[in-house]
């Protein structure tokens, strides 16, 4: 619990840090002309707050490689097999349906959709979003707190929900926690299964990326799923049956496919 702590501590630090570097440089010519520093400059600069974003994500990977707490070995793209990177992201596509029924069921104050809505529409902000952040995280609550729990003799189980819960609760916007924490417990999943990192990447930036694609897909942007689906009340909860349903034929088919691929794995380690 120890290393989970300091995990979390060094990524709202680097948050902190990364931000009043970012200002601080943006205001210079403020600061050298009237001494002033704008602090609500992250809020009001998509660019900057972007950036802000994608220099946490490098510094955070940089201190958690040079205090060797990633795994070389998770890494190794290439011992999953390619089809199961298709199978995150077909596994993600009713997971994500899901998450944005519950979501919007649950009315809760979104904190950051201002924010989000500046970064969607921006090139760094998006860089951020889809590519820096998805990575980053992995690293730190997959690789690093999930890792370091199951190493620390809990069971996969226990170590997936607490990472999962930890990431959702880290996000600090109501509107994020719940779906964060249940895609969290997927993503883990798929770490834990594939003792590989790159394939809950994946999936993180496939979801990422339908967040922002349907930012910008003109008529999805304010609508919620009841919208989009016919029938009312039932009309939903039958496309949420359904997708449970395709979502579990899915996991059934990835999991057996990397437990044999795992076991494969490990022979080859014991002869070696």
């Amino acid at each position: 619990m120890k290393r989970s702590f300091c995990l979390v501590v060094i990524f709202l630090a680097t948050q902190f840090l990364m931000a009043f570097l970012v200002t601080f440089v943006v205001n210079l010519p403020s600061l050298w002309r009237d001494g002033e520093l704008n602090v609500s400059t992250l809020a009001d600069n998509p660019s900057a707050l972007g950036i802000s974003m994608i220099l946490t994500s490098i510094v955070v990977v940089a201190v958690m490689t040079a205090l060797n707490w990633t795994e070389r070995r998770g890494f190794q793209w290439r011992k999953v097999p390619l089809k199961a990177y298709w199978g995150a992201v077909i596994l993600m596509i009713p997971a994500i349906y899901m998450v944005n029924v519950l979501t919007e069921k649950l009315s809760l104050e979104d904190v950051n959709q201002t924010l989000f809505a500046g970064l969607m529409s921006n090139f760094w902000g998006v860089l951020a979003i889809v590519l820096a952040g998805p990575f980053m995280e992995e690293i730190v609550f997959r690789m690093g707190i999930q890792r370091h729990l199951m190493r620390r003799h809990l069971f996969p189980w226990q170590a997936i929900l607490m990472s999962a819960f930890i990431f959702g609760v880290i996000h600090g916007n109501p509107a994020q926690m719940p779906g964060a924490m249940l895609l969290g417990i997927v993503l883990g999943w798929l770490y834990w299964r594939s003792d590989c990192i790159w394939l809950s990447v994946t999936a993180h930036i496939f979801n990422n990326l339908i967040g922002v694609l349907t930012f910008w897909i003109p008529g999805l942007r304010d609508r919620q799923m009841s919208d989009l689906v016919y029938g009312g009340t039932w009309g939903l909860a039958l496309s949420v049956v359904l997708a449970f349903l395709f979502f579990m034929i899915v996991y059934r088919w990835l999991n057996g496919m990397l437990r044999q691929d795992q076991s494969f794995m490990r022979r080859i380690r014991r002869r070696q």
